[in-house]
């Protein structure tokens, strides 16, 4: 039997700001990629709404904690994959609705589970960090890291993605922790995936920058093949001020795992 292979996506949707306008696009953006595993950041109960109409044949964690509406989610192409658990871990964020919210699926085929997890680390802009100039996204970065190594199992595929917020420290600690990036695992230079113009309509009059903010990690149990952040438009607006990170995955059978 062949490994598995699996495409996994990221994605900030930006609250609702430009909602309206913006619709046409995510329906566009997911009806065309239409990820295997989709988790989502800055998630509200529209955007839920869109993504189960056009991803019908996903499910997604359903639990009365209301940060899986109003912050993150995951789904999952119910074909593949079925649900074999769940949590929302805190890390230390700022923000009350953030947590690490993961979920363990199990294979159709009965050949092993994964773990994904998602995260939205505080925002370089947080007063505190414009005070102090410490980031709290490397103290965020290690409680994540803490929390996967009591979730996952001996020799599970497992995935941390999500905004954050940073270019540089989040990736390097999970790296560190056996967590590489797609794009590092691929020897391929990260892009850019903040802001999205024009849509995302920034002042000119103010500090200006492009930076990889967005990012999908893997442990050495599961083997990117492919990376890319698409910049799909609808007209001349993007789904979001973010652009996605897309990458497929080879998943090793259960009984294959080194």
């Amino acid at each position: 039997m062949n490994p598995l292979r699996a495409s996994i996506c990221t994605y900030n949707l930006w609250n609702t700001q430009r909602w309206p306008a913006r619709e046409p696009a995510l329906r566009q953006f997911f009806g065309r990629f239409s990820p295997d595993i989709l988790g989502v950041q800055e998630l509200r109960a529209e955007t839920r709404d869109c993504i189960d109409e056009v991803l019908a044949g996903h499910e997604r964690v359903d639990d009365d904690f209301y940060g899986w509406t109003c912050e993150s989610n995951l789904w999952w192409r119910a074909s593949l994959f079925e649900y074999g658990g769940h949590g929302a871990v805190d890390y230390g964020s700022h923000e009350m609705t953030r947590r690490l919210f993961w979920v363990r699926l199990a294979r159709r085929d009965h050949r092993g589970t994964v773990v994904v997890a998602t995260a939205h680390l505080t925002h370089t802009s947080h007063p505190d960090e414009a005070a102090t100039g410490r980031s709290p996204r490397i103290d965020q970065t290690r409680a994540i890291v803490e929390v996967m190594d009591g979730i996952v199992h001996d020799g599970e595929p497992a995935f941390v993605m999500g905004d954050f917020n940073d270019a540089y420290h989040p990736s390097r600690i999970l790296h560190e922790a056996g967590y590489a990036s797609c794009f590092a695992a691929l020897a391929l230079q990260p892009p850019a995936t903040f802001p999205a113009v024009p849509t995302a309509n920034p002042d000119p009059g103010t500090h200006q920058y492009n930076a990889c903010f967005d990012w999908i990690t893997a442990n050495r149990h599961a083997r990117p093949l492919a990376a890319h952040s698409p910049h799909c438009y609808h007209g001349d607006i993007s789904p979001s001020d973010h652009w996605p990170i897309v990458a497929v995955y080879e998943l090793p059978d259960g009984d294959d795992r080194r």
